[in-house]
């Protein structure tokens, strides 16, 4: 590992620890040269796995495309990098559960909205409105409904009038 101070190769590490969902592990070195510390944190990059797109295109998996969605639709939110890293966790924990050869995108969009749920409802509802592409006004109110009585809010929408 090059050292960022004087760019001298001969590093060492002197602590390693694993995070607590054991997906990434921080070590901490020293120079050997110039013998100034830092930290570096180790983390699986590529998982080998293909998306299949709706459109039936076949293309490879990168986490960074989920992570610009989720950067969105958190944008103006109250929520940390750390926390989206950490949405991104679980979802990569899903989909190595997952057993096909092609992933379908609508599979991983679900992964991405089952773990963004808990964080944020506004962020959740921004991310399900470009994944699932609502063709209506009251679908979308229906997600709406679907989240207040998961999370126990007892408020209803008045009933739309119709009009003749």
């Amino acid at each position: 590992m090059k050292c960022p101070y004087c760019d001298h190769t001969d590093t060492r590490v002197s602590d390693s620890r694993e995070s607590k969902d054991q997906t990434s592990i921080k070590r901490r070195r020293e120079c050997q040269n110039c013998e100034k510390r830092f930290s570096t944190y180790e983390k699986v990059l590529k998982l080998d796995l293909e998306v299949r797109k709706s459109n039936g295109q076949i293309e490879e998996f990168n986490i960074q495309k989920i992570k610009r969605s989720l950067l969105k639709a958190c944008e103006k939110r109250p929520i940390t990098l750390e926390q989206i890293e950490n949405v991104l966790d679980g979802v990569l924990k899903d989909l190595k559960k997952v057993k096909e050869d092609h992933i379908p995108t609508d599979a991983i969009g679900k992964f991405v909205l089952k773990n963004i749920k808990d964080l944020d409802e506004i962020a959740f509802l921004k991310y399900a409105i470009v994944h699932n592409n609502y063709s209506s006004m009251n679908d979308f109110m229906k997600e709406i409904d679907k989240i207040k009585d998961f999370k126990g809010i007892t408020y209803r929408r008045k009933p739309q009038k119709k009009c003749d």
